[in-house]
Order: C-alpha cells, then structure tokens, then sequence
C-alpha cells in the first residue's frame, strides 16, 4: 500500500476529486493548509496599504491506495491540478505498513 500526500491549489480540488473518483480511489483526507515554497508568497493590497502574505492557502490530499493504483493517482492529481504556474503543488509517495479499518477490524487492502 502507499499514501500518496499532495498538496494542491484550493480552487483545483472539486476537479481533482471528481478525476480520482472516476479511477476507482474510494476516499482521501483533505486538509486546508498554508504554505510556501519557491513562489515565497506574495503581496496584497488591502486599503491602499501593501502587505506581505508569507504563507499561501493550499489543500492537502491524503490518500491510501493499493501499490498497483498509487502511479495512476499520481498521474491524476498531477493532470488535473497543473495550472503551468508557479504553486501548483507537490505530490509525495511513501510506503505504508499497515491499515486497519476501526468499524470491522479489516486489515491492509481490505481496510482501503
């Protein structure tokens, strides 16, 4: 199994969600974050004063999938969230040891 985390443009995740839906992924934690990365932030004018905005709205994505799937996500999220500009997001990709679902005590592939 692995848990794909991406982070993702605010106004990107109907679309990616719709997409990753429509290959088979069942569910995903999304998370409302704030962050920066090579774009640094940017500045706002708020009543005629300027301010520095250090951190960027951004959604976290969260999702475990069987090994097979976990390219095929990525390959979805990757399309669907990709705007060409700078702060399109990251996707990272790690192996997950063990799942269990709570409600049925079903463990690793059964639980996702």
């Amino acid at each position: 199994m692995k848990l794909i985390i991406a982070t993702i443009k605010p106004f990107k995740l109907e679309e990616v969600r719709e997409a990753l839906t429509a290959i088979g992924v069942r569910g995903m934690m999304v998370t409302e974050i704030k962050g920066f990365g090579s774009q640094s932030g940017h500045t706002e004018i708020y009543r005629g004063a300027e301010y520095a905005v250090n951190f960027v709205p951004k959604v976290k994505l969260e999702i475990v999938v069987a090994s097979a799937m976990a390219e095929q996500v990525v390959e979805t999220i990757a399309s669907t969230a990709k705007t060409d500009k700078i702060g399109d997001g990251k996707i990272f990709t790690l192996d997950v040891q063990s799942a269990l679902r709570v409600r049925t005590g079903e463990i690793n592939d059964d639980a996702i």
